[in-house]
């Protein structure tokens, strides 16, 4: 009885421990050490009716709510489940759509700040089975997907053709050989690239080249989220061989 009392005593504190850790975020939803710089900040808490395993809050840095999350933990897998909700800074709803298993699966629901109905998706086990959009007047326009990745102009085939015709493989790089740098950058709303960081590295000579063939790229098209382009952040693997 004595180990069950100190058990559940340890839990209580954990949860309440971890209810008070709150994540700061810069304004593409990277996490940050500090407050410094920060435009949003999280709070992750066990889910209220245990429906779910955690609620994730965002909030703007002012302490509005900018969105609500649930998500089961499935060993280190986060796996969304439930309602998922974003609000506009004055607080009104923007989105809501709902999960279930880790796919979107019902009826994504999007307004105009004013409160006016913006679109309808609707999705079984993360395919789309129709929808519809409104512009600001209310009038109905032609449907659009609400979430385009950002992808390389011509897609994949004309990104890994850049690079095979602009990487130069060092001399003393071995034919049997294969080295693989793995870049991290942001794709801005404008299409430009920024913020390039090395997370998977090799010797210099190689993360040097890969930086500067990066660099040297065209403009992408960028992700739009309901039809405005945002900047996201992008992993591209880049392998050297002869």
């Amino acid at each position: 009885m004595k180990n069950l009392y100190l058990s559940l005593i340890f839990t209580v504190i954990s949860f309440s421990a971890f209810a008070q850790d709150t994540i700061y975020m810069d304004n593409k939803y990277q996490d940050l050490d500090t407050k410094e710089g920060a435009e949003y900040f999280k709070i992750i808490t066990p889910t209220p009716d245990q429906k779910y395993d955690f609620l994730r809050t965002t909030y703007f840095i002012d302490g509005t709510k900018k969105a609500e999350h649930t998500y089961d933990l499935r060993g280190k897998t986060k796996v969304y489940d439930g309602l998922h909700k974003q609000f506009y800074k004055s607080g009104e709803l923007f989105y809501q759509l709902p999960f279930k298993n880790g796919k979107k699966h019902g009826t994504l629901i999007a307004y105009w700040e004013n409160g006016d109905l913006r679109r309808k998706d609707v999705f079984k086990r993360d395919k789309l089975k129709k929808g519809q959009v409104w512009n600001e007047k209310g009038e109905e326009i032609e449907y659009f997907e609400y979430h385009i990745p950002a992808s390389y102009p011509g897609g994949e085939k004309r990104l890994y053709s850049f690079l095979q015709e602009n990487i130069n493989i060092p001399q003393e790089h071995d034919k049997d050989m294969e080295v693989k740098v793995v870049l991290m950058f942001t794709i801005n709303p404008d299409g430009d690239l920024s913020e390039i960081k090395i997370v998977d590295g090799a010797p210099h000579r190689y993360n040097a080249e890969a930086v500067r063939v990066l660099t040297k790229m065209p403009k992408w098209n960028p992700t739009k989220r309901f039809g405005e382009p945002i900047a996201t952040r992008y992993a591209l693997p880049i392998i050297f061989r002869k």
